[in-house]
């Protein structure tokens, strides 16, 4: 007695053609994104940071948020053109290692100069502090 399979030659062929082209868009994105995370960090900084928002050399809109995301044990403060934004006008989120910036009036920085902005995340392990091996971690984006 031959056993039957419930679902047709056609159904089989296109399922697997389904299959296929799911599996190739998730390489093709881990792969993107593995590029994105590495761009312009030095080999150090690449173990301690998991993502630049936004990414290096990317454009954005002038009210966009900057910020970095860290490895979980390390803390962080921005600069943007050369100036330090304070401590009281980060949003930082310590569960996640998320340190990031909004311009807006009364800010630090109110907005983005049209053209290229640069940020650099000054980072250190939490349990080191501040001051004692700190390291730069540099990026710059274009504002559209």
């Amino acid at each position: 007695m031959a056993v039957t399979s419930p679902y047709s030659t056609r159904f089989k062929v296109i399922a697997s053609a389904v299959l296929a082209v799911a599996i190739s868009l998730f390489v093709v994105a881990f792969l993107t994104l593995s590029e994105n995370k590495d761009q312009g960090l030095s080999a150090d900084n690449a173990e301690v940071v998991d993502a630049l928002i936004p990414a290096a050399n990317t454009q954005v809109p002038q009210q966009s948020s900057v910020g970095i995301d860290l490895a979980p044990g390390w803390d962080g403060v921005l600069q943007i053109n050369g100036v330090e934004i304070p401590e009281d006008e980060l949003v930082v989120t310590p569960q996640t290692g998320l340190i990031m910036f909004t311009p807006g009036d009364g800010k630090t920085v109110e907005q983005f100069e049209t053209g290229r902005n640069c940020v650099v995340a000054v980072i250190w392990r939490i349990q080191d502090g501040r001051g004692t091996a700190d390291r730069q971690v540099p990026w710059c984006f274009q504002v559209v």
